[in-house]
């Protein structure tokens, strides 16, 4: 499958045809978040550089070369990617997929490429694949995949070229999910249930697919509305028992409860400056969102960018480490404050 026929991304797929289309470089880096298709674009990028005949839109599918990838049998592609039981890629391993290989030549085309995930790859990781970047021999090409450029050393970085990767608009998003969704084998749901992981996951077809196939995530987003909706109406004393019982009780997932909770108060502060329901992330529940009167809603607007705030810095703090407890506890009480005339 060339990556003419995946969806989206027609920036990259252009600058992609164009690199094809001549004499491709030596090292080039895919960078967006995690679950924004790095990983398929990046191989299937890998697959046309090794191609027979390519075209603008990618591998022909057809040669011996692609016959060979398709099957996992290419003898010139290389991929250094995570060990499962690992948390970043070793040393070690840079040296033997690349260091020790590099200078073989291609045994079946024209080129050998390397797939690296380049996350994983620590400093002293990078800095052994350095080695090979300065200088690589003509047949040889990188793909690289990361996160953003900022997590690349300097030295590094500037004999990449960088390839980026953009959110998806909604459209292209539930378009992926019924690809994946049918190519997996699993029901498909409602529209109106795709475009809430469509536009839930901001334009991360990886995060939709993720949710949308959990066992866990619509059961805890039921029950984040509901707490929700009562905020409001717990005293100090209900909101740093009840409250911060229903945080500790989903720890695990501190993070995924923060998201949603955020996207409560960000579909409640549209409505209130707005009014307008177009853009809301959870339009199913605008009832329950929705102030009544205009000078309510208009009153209400400080408090809910003061809570979208307290989220944001709720964030922050798990990401440093912060005491859960004291975070947690801060959150509820501001959200209390703020979300009471909500």
């Amino acid at each position: 499958m060339a990556f003419a026929t995946l969806v989206g991304q027609s920036d990259l797929k252009a600058r992609l045809g164009s690199i094809l289309a001549q004499e491709p470089g030596h090292a080039y880096v895919l960078t967006g978040p995690t679950g924004i298709g790095k990983t398929t674009f990046a191989t299937e990028f890998a697959q046309a550089l090794l191609c027979h005949q390519p075209s603008e839109a990618g591998a022909c599918g057809i040669c011996s070369a692609c016959h060979h990838f398709t099957h996992q049998a290419h003898p010139d592609f290389r991929t250094l990617l995570l060990d499962s039981k690992d948390k970043v890629i070793k040393v070690e391993r840079v040296r033997q997929t690349v260091q020790a290989d590099i200078a073989l030549r291609p045994q079946f085309g024209q080129r050998k490429v390397y797939l690296i995930d380049a996350d994983y790859l620590n400093e002293q990781g990078q800095n052994t694949l350095l080695k090979s970047l300065e200088e690589p021999p003509q047949f040889v090409t990188f793909v690289l995949m990361t996160q953003g450029p900022e997590k690349l050393l300097p030295t590094i970085l500037s004999r990449l070229t960088v390839l980026p990767l953009r959110r998806y608009p909604t459209a292209d998003v539930i378009e992926i999910l019924h690809r994946e969704l049918d190519l997996q084998n699993l029901p498909r749901p409602d529209e109106a249930t795709l475009g809430f992981y469509a536009r839930y996951a901001n334009g991360i077809p990886g995060t939709a697919l993720n949710l949308i196939t959990s066992s866990w995530f619509a059961d805890l987003r039921q029950e984040t509305i509901e707490f929700y909706s009562q905020i409001g109406r717990l005293s100090r004393a209900q909101i740093l028992t009840t409250g911060y019982t229903f945080f500790d009780s989903n720890r695990a997932r501190a993070d995924v409860l923060l998201d949603i909770i955020g996207s409560l108060t960000r579909d409640q502060l549209v409505l209130a400056v707005t009014n307008d329901s177009r853009h809301l992330t959870n339009s199913d529940q605008e009832q329950r969102l929705t102030l009544p009167q205009t000078k309510q809603r208009h009153d209400a607007v400080p408090g809910l960018i003061r809570a979208t705030a307290a989220i944001a810095t709720a964030r922050r703090g798990l990401k440093l480490n912060a005491s859960f407890e004291g975070l947690a506890c801060q959150l509820l009480l501001t959200l209390r404050k703020e979300l009471i005339h909500a």
